[in-house]
This record gives C-alpha cells, structure tokens and sequence, in this order.
C-alpha cells in the first residue's frame, strides 16, 4: 500500500497541488512514486501493490503506475491524514485477503539498495505473518536530527532472517536538539520512517480498539465496496483527521520495531537535495542552466531558463515558468508559509 497523496507545499514551486512531491523526478529521471513502485516489486507483484492518492490528483498519478491493474489506484474523496488514507487502502486489501499482510510505505522516500529493502520488508512480512503484531521500521539515527519523531525500542522479542525485532516502548515527539542528543547518546532510539507492515486483521483490529470512529467509517466502506459503489465524500469526511501514528501506534501494545538495514531518507525538502547528491568546486548544486560569480553553497533548480548569481551563498533558487524561489537554506521549511500566504489570497493558479 503505497500512500501517494500530499498538497505540494514543500517542493513548491515546483511541487503544486496537482503535480506533489511523490509526481516529480526529484531523485531520478522518474517521478519518486515510479521509482518507490519499482522498488516495491521486489516485494509484491502489481496486481497486490495498491497506490492510494486523493481525488483532486487521481489523473495525474495514474500515468505513474501505468503497471498496476486500474483498480488499484485508490482515490480518497477527501484528504483526512494517513488513518483515513490506510483504512480505505485496507478495505480495498481485506476484500481480497482479509489476512493479507500489507507493507504501508510513503510514495516519496529516497531508499537505497533495494535488495537491503526488499530483504528488510520480507523479513518484517514473515514477522506479521506469524504474530498479532503492528510493525514499523525504525531509521538507525545518523544523528541528533530534531525534524523526525523517534521511536525508544526495548528488548529484543524475536529473530527473522537474521534481523533483530524490538519491543517498542513508546514513540517520542520531534525532539529539540539537546533532547536528540540525548537519544543518541543512550541509544535504542530509531527514527519513525512512517513504514508499517501488519496482517488486514490485526490492523482492522486495532482501529476498532484505538479509532472506534474510524472503524464505524471503514465498515460502512466495507458495505459500499461490497455493492460496488463508490464512497461518497460526506461519508469520507467522518473519519477525524489524524496521523496512523498517534491515533493507533502510540495507543497500542502489540508494536514492535525492526531497524532498517538500508539508507532512507524522507526527502522532506529542497534540502534534500543538497544532502543526496555531490557538489561542484563551489559547493553549489545545479539542474538546469546556471551561470554564478561568487556563488557558493548555493542549489539552483531551472530548466530551460537561465539563472545568473552574483554574490549569493548559502541560498536556494527554484525557477518555474511561472513563479520563482529565491530561500535562505536554513530557513526551507518555511517555503509552506509561501503556500498558505498563496492560498490565503486565493491566488490558486500558483497553488
């Protein structure tokens, strides 16, 4: 189940609300959805892989999954938070298996080498397939990084493939940076990638222990699917809106973590970027025609439109055809303030 939804904010500009960050060929000369499809074949064949996008981009994903049957391309009426996004994912799932185990991955993380991946995710399959439990990856922490939540482990419950599974003890929020710091130093923290792999069965159970008003959703779901009828809008906008994490993870008892034994990263914003692919002399990073004069440490994205610095350090310069980034480094998160102050003036057309 590959969740492909999103609003496009922190690629923007070229991340838009119809075209986000999981359509656009970020990583490789492929949108990232082609490349994560692609990586997930290793572990499950087309006809058992399942995209779950939202309305308002269905069109534009499909072309993306052009080896998947048509049915597998989920479209949620409503954008509600990965809760509602898995529940709809895990009815379509359930009608085929209802104890298929199902590996729930974002369309948009960067994963290297895929045959670490594809032996960690058979390993947690394996895992779920055997016990009642809700397993999540955790990201071996390279460092006190204050963006991502953390995942405390405890002992070790069981061995799969040769792969270590952990007890997990809780999920702490995103830290501030004496906190991380402190999780590295004591060790058994993981970052939480957003990757889980469950039986349809245990995860139907837990939204009706955790989110009895999901699970009151997902059944009438469930009925509409049954009859061949599509899920109305109003019925989808009754699920709450909340992350999978909080609304059952952070609740449940049965959760268990496996490290990760392949490099990721969430790609979260231009940033990215920076961190996964060589500089030239200058430090700069460049796609597209650029010319600098005293430029340094610098990414500058344009195709076919020419950007010239003079002077410019530490920034990051992103050209469109019809808008233009100009951002200090360490200030790419707040590129989603452009976002909503857009949306705030209706200016929809750059949105």
């Amino acid at each position: 189940m590959v969740l492909a939804g999103g609003a496009g904010t922190r690629f923007w500009p070229a991340g838009r609300r119809a075209k986000p960050k999981q359509l656009l060929a970020v990583t490789e000369e492929r949108s990232m959805l082609a490349v994560t499809l692609d990586r997930c074949a290793a572990i499950a064949p087309p006809e058992r892989t399942f995209v779950v996008t939202n309305a308002a981009q269905a069109e534009a994903t499909r072309p993306h999954c052009k080896d998947l049957p048509e049915g597998n391309v989920v479209a949620e009426p409503a954008m509600r938070n990965t809760a509602a996004a898995i529940a709809l994912g895990l009815a379509h799932v359930a009608r085929r298996d209802p104890e298929g185990v199902i590996v729930v991955l974002p369309a948009d993380h960067h994963i290297q080498p895929k045959d670490a991946f594809a032996a960690c995710f058979k390993a947690a399959a394996r895992r779920a397939a055997e016990a009642d439990v809700l397993l999540t990856i955790g990201i071996p922490p390279t460092g006190p990084a204050t963006g991502y939540g953390y995942i405390q482990s405890g002992a070790e419950v069981a061995r799969v493939d040769g792969l270590p599974v952990h007890g997990v003890e809780s999920f702490k929020e995103k830290p501030d940076a004496a906190t991380a710091a402190r999780f590295l130093s004591q060790g058994g923290y993981f970052w939480n990638s957003g990757i889980f792999v469950w039986r349809a069965s245990v995860l139907r159970e837990a939204f009706r222990a955790h989110l009895p008003g999901h699970y009151a959703v997902l059944e009438g779901i469930e009925e509409r699917l049954a009859r061949g009828e599509p899920v109305p809008e109003a019925d989808y906008e009754r699920f709450e809106r909340v992350p999978v994490d909080t609304g059952i993870l952070e609740k449940a008892d049965n959760v268990e973590v496996i490290p990760a034994t392949f490099t990721w990263d969430d790609v979260g914003s231009w940033l990215a970027i920076d961190r996964l692919f060589p500089r030239d002399k200058d430090g700069n990073l460049v796609r597209g025609d650029h010319v600098g004069v005293d430029t340094r440490n610098c990414l500058v994205v344009s195709r076919g439109h020419l950007v010239a610095t003079v002077g410019v350090e530490d920034m990051i310069i992103v050209h469109t055809p019809d808008a233009t980034l100009v951002c200090p480094k360490d200030r790419a998160e707040e590129v989603r303030a452009i976002v909503q102050r857009l949306r705030d003036e209706g200016r929809d057309a750059h949105l």
